[in-house]
């Protein structure tokens, strides 16, 4: 498996339809997370106050997150299947029109919904047990969504199918993520945010300032486009190594 083809896939898929592939990542992953974020900052659950006075409860900081992590599961899901569709199409020369993508993503939302929170769970429950069978896990799935949305198998098939084209591959694999998470930190970094940390702090209690907004969009769509277009190149380049099949009829499950 050459890792150095993945991202070459992954940057020449965004250089051909960049329009697309960005605005995808924009409008349907960096936009949604900002708004979350937003509202967590309104509902006053950011302010250490409210904590100490009991102005929000226990029971409602648990709702929060747990409304807040499905959403988020939703958003992360449709991104990745939108995404999927429109770099296979441009791997093969082909520039699909963003309802083609998003549609893509659309009709196999309830599938990948289901695998996402099962990921989530997996993965999850994995880390908290030594951080090492996370780390296994993360890897053994690291193309379950690209399996689910080009191979339109289920649930379940997906993730098997995964770790089918993952064995032998998983330590440059390990690599890739690295590689995208340094990318991230980097991006963050020249953009002075980290994750969520990039709230402004002010005497009524952390706000979202202009800078906020549109450090964490940008932030927000590159890595989404970053991730979603290597995740995809990865797969295809699994596929290739383990069983010879070359990319140039992948555009013809989707017609």
């Amino acid at each position: 498996m050459d890792v150095g083809r993945v991202f070459q896939r992954a940057f020449a898929a965004i250089k051909l339809n960049p329009v697309v592939i960005l605005g995808l990542a924009l409008v349907v992953g960096a936009v949604p997370g900002l708004l979350m974020a937003y509202f967590t900052v309104q509902m006053g659950l950011m302010t250490p106050d409210a904590f100490r006075t009991g102005a929000v409860s226990f029971s409602t900081i648990i709702g929060a997150a747990v409304i807040s992590t499905i959403i988020s599961l939703v958003i992360s899901a449709l991104v990745q299947g939108a995404l999927t569709r429109a770099t296979v199409s441009a791997i093969e020369g082909r520039r699909a029109s963003f309802g083609e993508s998003l549609g893509t993503g659309v009709r196999v939302i309830l599938p990948l919904i289901g695998l996402s929170l099962l990921w989530a769970f997996g993965v999850g429950i994995g880390f908290v047990f030594l951080i090492v069978p996370g780390v296994i896990l993360l890897l053994m799935w690291a193309v379950c969504i690209p399996a689910l949305v080009i191979e339109r198998q289920g649930v379940f098939a997906a993730f098997g199918r995964s770790a089918t084209l993952t064995k032998g591959a998983r330590g440059k694999i390990l690599g890739i993520m690295f590689v995208v998470l340094v990318i991230y930190w980097l991006m963050s970094a020249i953009l002075g945010l980290v994750g969520l940390a990039g709230f402004g702090t002010g005497n009524a209690g952390p706000s979202l300032t202009v800078a906020n907004v549109i450090g964490s969009i940008v932030v927000g769509t590159l890595f989404n486009a970053l991730w979603g277009t290597v995740q995809s190149s990865l797969y295809i380049e699994l596929r290739h190594w383990k069983e010879g099949d070359s990319a140039e009829n992948l555009e013809q499950i989707f017609a």
